[in-house]
């Protein structure tokens, strides 16, 4: 039971509000013994840092107004919103914001998601732990996923990164800020390849980055809903980011494909041997691209609930100002794993030149009389 428990880091600079959130706990403990939680305490932003740094949690549960240092007497909800920024940015956990005036907070959390703001007016403690406990396998999926990093990383380190390390340091003239950005960029990349490269198949949704990675800027594969259709970018993305082009080419997304629904269902019900595996046999010939070269499968979109076929034949242009000006309009980018395959296919289409037709009536030789 106890690897089950779930560390909290509460961070007042009130004792009787700390003493409360422990009692709460307490209580939410013996009456919710499956979900346990245990108590962090901090009394600043400074104090939080320093259990950050000696503490995984799984979870935090702050005070809008806090002072900024140990014993400090000034507070301020800009505090808060700053240390709530780093746990959800930085920390990457649940972050529940308890203050008296919850108007204090930031826009950002007041939104849905991995972060929530309750009143100091009533039951407060205990409505947070209710929804930490609803975050309860998100907390278990990002246990293991650190995990699984640390040892990828691990993994990585012993392997590739530690076998060049003295070499590297002798290339980059022992400037540590660009060493540390290169090997940055080392571990992300093997780490993704490692991960990428087991036995596990990839779920549809790793297809998608929901909200894009570049937030100012159009991206190749970016997906956009422009007058209620969808198109998807095909330009190379550094001619857009140098903008040595004026146009940038959209492919067009028909959403479904004929008999997905039916197939569907007949995987969801497993209404017969035979047409469950009629059923697979659909869905791994688009999953594998057995398709026309002028189109392209993409699973469905966020949100909806019927696959994408890019057609290469049905295309568009519109200025690279103008589609910046419609970020918008952009519903997800396709990740990178998933992308080099699209613009190879593409490639591959539009190379398609052909030849002149050879009559093949003249590879029969004449009858020699």
């Amino acid at each position: 039971m106890k690897l089950n428990v779930k560390k909290i880091l509460v961070v007042d600079d009130d004792e009787k509000m700390v003493d409360l959130a422990n009692d709460c706990v307490f209580d939410w403990n013996a009456e919710e013994p499956g979900l346990p939680f245990e108590v962090i305490d901090a009394r600043s932003v400074e104090g939080a840092h320093k259990v950050l740094s000696s503490h995984k949690i799984d979870c935090a549960l702050i005070d809008l107004r806090l002072p900024d240092i140990e014993n400090g007497d000034v507070t301020s909800a800009e505090n808060g919103n700053e240390l709530a920024n780093y746990l959800i940015g930085q920390v990457g956990v649940p972050t529940a914001i308890i203050s008296g005036e919850p108007k204090e907070a930031d826009e950002y959390f007041q939104k849905p998601g991995t972060s929530e703001v309750f009143s100091k007016d009533g039951d407060a403690h205990k409505t947070a732990l209710e929804w930490f406990s609803e975050q309860w396998v998100l907390m278990e999926a990002l246990s293991s996923v650190r995990e699984n990093m640390e040892k990828s990383t691990a993994e990585v380190f012993a392997q590739r990164i530690w076998p060049q390390w003295s070499e590297m340091m002798k290339d980059v003239s022992g400037d540590r800020h660009r060493l540390e950005t290169v090997f940055t960029r080392q571990y992300a990349s093997h780490v993704a390849e490692f991960l990428g490269g087991g036995e596990e198949d990839w779920h549809p949704n790793e297809c998608y980055i929901v909200p894009s990675y570049q937030k100012d800027r159009a991206h190749t594969g970016d997906v956009f809903c422009l007058d209620d259709k969808y198109f998807i970018i095909l330009s190379p993305q550094c001619d857009m980011a140098t903008r040595k082009i004026e146009q940038v080419l959209l492919a067009t997304c028909e959403i479904g494909r004929e008999h997905w629904g039916e197939h569907l269902e007949h995987f969801t019900q497993q209404t017969s041997k035979n047409k469950v595996a009629k059923a697979d046999k659909f869905f791994r010939g688009l999953v594998n691209q057995d398709l026309p070269s002028s189109e392209h499968f993409l699973p469905p979109l966020p949100g909806l609930n019927n696959p994408v076929i890019v057609k290469f034949s049905k295309v568009r242009t519109i200025g690279i100002g103008d589609l910046e000006a419609s970020l918008e309009a952009r519903v997800a980018s396709v990740a990178p794993a998933f992308l080099s395959n699209l613009t190879q296919r593409f490639g591959a289409y539009i190379s398609r030149t052909g030849q002149p037709n050879i009559c093949i009536e003249d590879f029969v030789e004449p009858l020699v009389e």
